[in-house]
């Protein structure tokens, strides 16, 4: 039996792909509304881990529950529905519409993004749209073409759009890659005001970022759990050291 106060848990999972082990024996526990950071060097298999947590990749071992109800294996959009929202490195947004409009479409459960359209009025209250937006620094964009956004506020839509569905775990593949200081900056500032809100695993490279918005660390290493902890736990720690992050640390 899984403890509600847990929203993901991961136990033993693991995949191989024509005898190459990408993951191994993996296990993960991650408490409601925490923001977990997966470090490990290219290769560690992070992203493959959130692969399988979302059914993108079937794993060839462990299981993964979302509270008490197992979603090993399940289809990528069965999994969406029960509650686990994914973004990845490169955003994808509708960049005809405008900021208003994708919100509105990703808020919908009609598959038509023209019926969605249609019925967005009906469907949507607008102090929602307008709370999200806020969080996500888009407030002012409501009305401009997704297409003429910046690479940061574009990867912030994503973001919300996620956001808009309520899922209860959110995963993030490198939120912040390619974005100026400033916009990292922000980033950090909106992760903060998510914690608690929902429960967030994200892959990320950037340490600086990742001191500012942690909550715990589990790093990984050829595929294997190596250390978890919190940032001063894994500074300290010798295997991490020697893996990964060298004599400087979280820097």
């Amino acid at each position: 039996m899984i403890e509600s106060k847990l929203d993901l848990y991961i136990d033993g999972l693991g995949v191989n792909f024509s005898g190459f082990q990408a993951v191994s024996n993996f296990s993960m526990v991650v408490a409601h509304g925490e923001m977990r950071v997966l470090l490990g060097a290219n290769g560690a298999g992070k992203t493959t881990l959130m692969d399988m947590i979302c059914g993108k990749t079937q794993s060839t071992e462990g299981k993964v529950f979302l509270g008490e109800q197992e979603i090993t294996n399940k289809p990528p959009h069965v999994i969406a529905r029960l509650g686990i929202g994914r973004k990845f490195q490169i955003p994808s947004v509708f960049k005809e519409l405008t900021v208003l409009q994708n919100l509105s479409v990703a808020a919908m459960k009609q598959v038509s993004v023209f019926a969605n359209l249609g019925s967005m009025k009906r469907q949507i209250h607008m102090d929602r749209l307008a709370e999200v937006m806020e969080l996500t620094n888009l407030n002012k964009k409501a009305d401009h073409v997704a297409g003429t956004l910046s690479h940061g506020e574009t990867q912030w839509l994503e973001l919300a759009m996620l956001i808009i569905r309520n899922p209860k775990v959110i995963l993030l593949d490198e939120p912040t890659a390619g974005m100026t200081a400033d916009e990292t900056l922000k980033t950090s500032r909106i992760m903060n005001d998510l914690k608690g809100r929902h429960t967030i695993i994200v892959v990320e490279h950037d340490m600086a970022f990742v001191r500012e918005i942690a909550d715990k660390i589990t790093v990984m290493h050829q595929g294997k759990f190596l250390a978890e902890g919190r940032i001063s736990e894994i500074e300290k720690n010798q295997a991490v050291k020697d893996a990964y992050l060298g004599s400087g640390g979280i820097a």
